[in-house]
């Protein structure tokens, strides 16, 4: 990828979340940031019965997944570190930590999650959501997951959420535009390699979904169509 898509899609973005998370509230009706995923806090039943806890969140935004979990974990001694690149992201979660009273359950962390230290069998349960597919290159992509994977202890599960056979077109004309996404997955070929990375691995929840939503991008309307693909796995 070139240096200047790379940087422009990285400005985009960053436009986008920056409005989002300064406009939009947690858990008000009619965005995205309305609910936590299913998923994610399904999973996290799998853990109920302990009380130490590490999980990891990363690209956690404004904590739409990480507050519901930091509310389950308020009585324990468990964590849920929060990372994203967006200063934006982490200062609206330390807002919405302190209104929602949980805000010694997380720590939060600005970082670009390649950068992020992942400690070798620290952690329980780590989840991603519509962010792999904005690292910089399929070598960072899997670097990522090779150190999460290193990164879990016994019994961890590991849930990441992620675009695939991504296409925005102008609604107006009808024409494909360039997608602002780094990696752009073809979905039956990530789930093969998802299936190398975690070969050892139990397989939870394995599933693809058609996703699509009408954004702005440069004041036109666009169509944006993907793969959601959810992949849930525990080690053992």
């Amino acid at each position: 990828m070139s240096i200047n898509r790379l940087d422009n899609i990285r400005m985009k973005e960053k436009q986008y979340h920056d409005d989002c998370y300064e406009n939009l509230i947690l858990f008000q009706e009619g965005s995205w940031l309305q609910r936590p995923v299913k998923t994610i806090l399904d999973l996290f039943e799998i853990f109920n019965h302990r009380t130490d806890l590490r999980i990891l969140d990363l690209g956690c935004g404004v904590g739409r997944n990480s507050i519901p979990l930091a509310q389950r974990l308020k009585k324990t001694t468990g964590k849920v570190v929060c990372v994203d690149l967006l200063e934006s992201a982490i200062r609206n979660l330390e807002k919405y930590g302190q209104q929602y009273d949980v805000i010694n359950s997380f720590e939060t962390v600005i970082s670009d999650i390649s950068n992020f230290n992942i400690l070798p069998n620290y952690y329980d349960y780590l989840f991603s959501v519509s962010t792999l597919e904005h690292l910089d290159s399929k070598v960072t992509f899997d670097q990522v997951l090779t150190r999460m994977i290193e990164g879990t202890r016994e019994q961890g599960v590991h849930c990441l959420i992620i675009n695939s056979n991504i296409r925005e077109t102008v609604v107006e004309t009808g024409s494909q535009i360039d997608s602002m996404f780094e990696l752009l997955f073809d979905t039956e070929l990530l789930f093969k390699n998802l299936s190398i990375l975690y070969k050892d691995w139990r397989v939870l929840k394995k599933t693809v979904i058609p996703y699509e939503i009408e954004i702005i991008r440069d004041g036109k309307q666009v169509l944006l169509k993907s793969d959601v693909i959810t992949w849930a796995v525990q080690k053992y």
